[in-house]
């Protein structure tokens, strides 16, 4: 079973997503996610990965609100500058758990800066 988030705005609740389901094309984050985030630490890049991090602290879609988001992104980018892979990666399970479900209802078609 497809759980379907509504969108932020939306006059239906049952709208299914325009990006990131089965058959869409992938939403900004989550592309971007991709090839900043999971391409890098796939490869073992792991300042290219901390500069990813580093710029998910200006992605964040509520800094006043969504405070760990910040210091998981912070944490990410100094366990990949320290070589830790496993630690940079945790932070990255953190940030999901706590936001991904959120961001997906509100967020998920907002542009990438």
């Amino acid at each position: 079973m497809i759980a379907v988030l509504a969108l932020a705005g939306s006059s239906r609740a049952d709208e299914a997503p325009s990006c990131g389901a089965p058959g869409k094309p992938p939403c900004p984050l989550q592309q971007w996610m991709r090839v900043n985030m999971a391409a890098p630490m796939a490869k073992g890049k792991n300042e290219e990965l901390a500069e990813a991090f580093d710029a998910l602290v200006a992605m964040n879609p509520r800094p006043k609100e969504w405070h760990n988001w910040n210091k998981f992104a912070k944490d990410g980018a100094a366990a990949a500058r320290a070589g830790k892979e496993h630690t940079a990666e945790s932070a990255c399970g953190h940030c999901h758990r706590v936001y991904r479900r959120e961001y997906n209802a509100r967020y998920r078609e907002r542009g990438v800066e």
